[in-house]
């Protein structure tokens, strides 16, 4: 099995914009060889493992890093994503997932405010659990929605064993310290035949051919980027059954750069600007939200029957993989 690396070097803190940052010498998947330095961007660099092509940035931000921009960004971001009117838009997973409700106890990790943890509720799940490192989104999801969130990092927190029928990780893998260190707790606290869920930007997709470091997905508080191949090895040699894996769609399709984007706004007050040219789509979301699904569902539909070819080039790598 792989154990979790010492990717961490503890040698030397440097400072980027205010944010502390270690180097990161080391594959996450335990893999010694000299990583290959790819690109640099934003003042980070950007290296690839020659033995699984894990792509991870370095320095990499702390958590309490990770964490400071989470806090400073929680009003825009919130602003910007009411509560669902409806939640089709997690319908496809949660009927997938439902096939593994036994005891009805689902946490998914990096929950913000808990909006997948409402449409849990309303498919039928007894109980939801959340974990989020943002103190904001935690309050919210409390004071709000009545919800049970654990504040903190996964890895840090004492779960029970054996717990949780579903374990669900949406846009979060990139974002954690150690990606294989919490793929592991996350085999630790399912029970035995439960399911883990994982979305993740796609490295090898063809967003990133066209656009390289360009891609949107490039910037430093995503740590790690997976493969199909390597993601596959992680839940593989962590004890997992991979029983589905689909690289989809074509975005983000942009040069948009969050770095920058982040830098630009108040670390304090941030930007909320740009809500009134939204309020055309705010005013009629009910209407076009469900038509703007049917659509993305439908060009990502191609991307399925590709991956089960066994052909990943989608730019969203998802995964089900149950635990053994």
């Amino acid at each position: 099995m792989l154990t979790p690396s010492d990717a961490v070097n503890d040698s030397e803190l440097v400072i980027i914009s205010g944010l502390t940052a270690r180097p990161v010498t080391r594959c996450h998947l335990g893999h010694s060889a000299a990583p290959l330095h790819v690109w640099d961007k934003d003042g980070f660099g950007y290296y690839r493992c020659p033995q699984c092509g894990l792509l991870w940035v370095s320095p990499q931000l702390t958590d309490e890093s990770v964490a400071q921009i989470y806090s400073s960004g929680f009003k825009s971001k919130h602003a910007t994503r009411p509560r669902p009117a409806n939640f089709l838009a997690y319908r496809p997973r949660l009927q997938r997932l439902a096939h593994y409700r036994s005891t009805g106890r689902l946490l998914d990790v990096g929950c913000f405010t808990g909006h997948f943890l409402l449409a849990a509720q309303a498919a039928g799940w007894a109980q939801v659990e959340g974990t989020e490192i943002s103190t904001p989104a935690v309050e919210y999801a409390r004071a709000q929605y009545g919800l049970t969130v654990h504040e903190g990092d996964l890895t840090t927190l004492n779960l029970p064993h054996d717990h949780y029928d579903a374990v669900t990780l949406s846009d979060v893998i990139e974002h954690v310290r150690d990606p294989l260190a919490t793929i592991q707790q996350v085999h630790r606290i399912l029970r035995p035949g439960g399911v883990l869920y994982i979305d993740t930007p796609h490295v090898t997709s063809l967003p990133y051919a066209l656009y390289k470091q360009a891609w949107s997905v490039f910037f430093p508080w995503h740590r790690t980027y997976f493969s199909a191949r390597n993601m596959r090895l992680a839940l593989e040699q962590s004890g997992y059954r991979v029983r589905y894996l689909a690289a989809v769609g074509v975005l983000p399709f942009n040069r948009h750069n969050a770095w920058e984007a982040y830098q630009a706004s108040s670390s304090v007050q941030p930007r909320v600007s740009g809500l009134k040219s939204k309020s055309f789509i705010q005013r009629y979301r009910d209407v076009l939200r469900p038509a703007w699904l049917a659509v993305k569902w439908a060009h990502e539909f191609p991307f399925h029957l590709l991956s089960r070819a066994g052909i990943h080039v989608g730019a969203k790598l998802i995964v089900y993989a149950e635990k053994r």
